[in-house]
Order: C-alpha cells, then structure tokens, then sequence
C-alpha cells in the first residue's frame, strides 16, 4: 500500500517545500505536511483519521531524525 501511496502526484507537495532537497523529507513538526499525507492515506485505506494520526504520531518517534519520505510513509501504513 505505501508504494501506490509514493507514486502518486507529490508535485504539490515538493513545490511546498524549502529546497530541492527537503522535498524528499517528511517533517512531523510542519502540519500541513501531517494533513496532506492524511488526505493521501484516505484515499487508500479504510481506516480513520484518527487511527492514521495515531500512525503517523507513532513514526515520528520511531523514525530517527531527517525522515525520508519512502521510509515514513512505509513506516505509517506498516502501523496501519
């Protein structure tokens, strides 16, 4: 599932972020990164916002430090 989720259009998403480079992080700090990758999860699961925010606030302890985008969505769906 976290592979349809990464070949989705991210081009919004990139255009958002600060550099070139940070595009290919997730922030857990930025909330509107947190809700834009809710609205992608939506579109693939049945599960709840809460139940994804509870995911997501679970990978963003797990996940050390710079938190590539591949491996935290991964990280997500795996708690899912």
């Amino acid at each position: 599932m976290a592979h349809k989720i990464l070949e989705e259009d991210w081009s919004d998403y990139d255009k958002r972020k600060l550099t070139f480079q940070d595009r290919l992080f997730f922030s857990c700090d930025e909330r509107w990164e947190v809700e834009y990758l809710i609205k992608k999860i939506k579109n693939h699961t049945t599960k709840t916002e809460a139940q994804i925010r509870l995911a997501i606030g679970s990978c963003c302890v797990i996940v050390p430090g710079n938190k590539p985008r591949d491996k935290f969505v991964e990280c997500v769906m795996a708690r899912l």
